[in-house]
């Protein structure tokens, strides 16, 4: 009857864990660091003239104040290229309240917050989470390792949302001098999903359920399809940790190479 027992109550749990996480977790553990990382994000589009007008110098020019070291950039915009770019946006930007005009720029998904907010945290004394990844493109396919850590005891539910971002596409830019030969850079072209299922789930992947202890790792695979026009070195990931809240979601930390 014992052995009965034992082996129900096994069942019951791995049943509940494929309910909660429909992730496998991957054997290759990455080193993540104790750092925060800020984002500069713009909501942005082809046919709009002020984004190609103002829009693009004023990008270039916080990419000049801020560099590369502590930030993600991200530019959201209409899907010239996949339409996953759109559609990330339609679903993402509402969780943050950050509105629907263009061009738009919000500093870690705050809505017009002062540029100091990325000080305070990427100075902040404590990190909640943060993660690193390997990537390995191959023909068409980009397969992605991710480990993720916590860095203090917390609770609810995390999200982990590893982005494409995508350089050096060149199109058309409404407002631009150089027109239909624009050079697109940090262009959110989708969404990894996770090898074990076929969803995509435009703000995240959940990593924990109920919380988490300091020191809790979880590695996730994901895989996401290339646009073979797209070169090798002008493809990176944004990884960001989200936690959902009862209005929406809220920035925890952001990860990028």
């Amino acid at each position: 009857m014992k052995k009965i027992i034992i082996i129900l109550f096994a069942t019951m749990l791995f049943v509940s864990c494929k309910k909660t996480s429909p992730m496998v977790e991957s054997d290759n553990t990455l080193e993540v660091s104790e750092t925060n990382m800020g984002v500069i994000g713009k909501r942005t589009a082809t046919w709009c003239n002020p984004c190609g007008d103002w829009g693009f110098p004023q990008f270039e020019s916080l990419k000049d104040k801020w560099g590369y070291n502590d930030i993600v950039y991200m530019a959201w915009k209409d899907a010239f290229v996949s339409p996953k770019g759109s559609e990330l946006f339609d679903e993402v930007g509402p969780q943050f309240n950050l509105g629907g005009g263009v061009p738009t720029f919000f500093f870690n998904f705050i809505p017009t917050a002062p540029d100091s907010v990325l000080t305070k945290h990427i100075d902040a004394e404590y990190v909640i989470a943060n993660s690193n990844y390997d990537m390995v493109v191959s023909g068409d396919n980009i397969k992605l390792n991710t480990t993720t850590k916590f860095f203090s005891d917390v609770e609810g539910e995390y999200l982990l949302a590893p982005y494409l971002i995508v350089d050096n596409i060149i199109g058309y830019q409404n407002g631009h001098p150089d027109g239909n030969f624009t050079t697109h850079k940090n262009y959110v072209a989708g969404i990894a999903k996770p090898t074990t299922i076929n969803e995509f789930r435009n703000f995240g992947y959940q990593i924990t359920t109920n919380g988490a202890k300091r020191g809790y790792t979880i590695n996730l695979d994901f895989e996401i399809e290339k646009n073979p026009t797209w070169k090798t070195k002008d493809i990176s990931f944004g990884l960001l940790i989200f936690k959902k809240q009862s209005w929406g979601l809220e920035f925890i930390n952001a990860f990028t190479k």
